[in-house]
């Protein structure tokens, strides 16, 4: 029998939301940063191919064209902050536990459209409430139990991972 190991949908949201964050900040290709974070993420979940990654944070990015708004990177962080420290019912997320790991691999695929979605969804609700945003000091790696994550997505990526 086949060992599924599927990243769960709020640690994905992350991920994409990161990798978006990190080509409007940075000044390299949106494919390095999603085939450097696949490379690393696939060592934990099965479905966390290149292909899935960028395409999620490329929907995120032209979405944010879409709307005419200039505020990506509002959007990205304050995205990220959310989905690390808040569940699907807006109450805080679990992240402690006695054998429990947050990290721990889910029986449920997450798609590349239901990360747009949830940021979709978020986006809006950040824009009716500013409550939503991110801190501005904020950073994953305040989060001591989300270290493996935020070493993930903080990987140095080079020009050559885009190949």
């Amino acid at each position: 029998m086949e060992n599924i190991s599927y990243a769960p949908k709020w640690v994905l949201n992350i991920v994409c939301g990161a990798i978006a964050l990190r080509f409007v900040e940075g000044n390299l290709p949106l494919e390095a940063y999603a085939n450097k974070m696949s490379t690393e993420l696939e060592k934990l979940y099965s479905d966390c191919s290149s292909t899935k990654l960028h395409s999620a944070a490329e929907a995120m990015l032209f979405f944010l064209t879409e709307i005419e708004d200039d505020n990506a990177i509002e959007y990205c962080k304050s995205f990220i902050h959310y989905s690390a420290l808040f569940d699907a019912a807006n109450q805080p997320r679990k992240l402690k536990g006695l054998f429990f790991n947050p990290l721990g691999p889910r029986q449920e695929l997450t798609t590349s459209k239901s990360i747009l979605f949830a940021f979709r969804a978020f986006v809006f609700r950040l824009r009716i409430n500013p409550q939503y945003a991110a801190p501005s000091e904020w950073s994953l790696a305040d989060v001591p139990e989300l270290k493996v994550l935020n070493d993930i997505l903080t990987i140095e990526v080079v020009f050559f991972d885009a190949i």
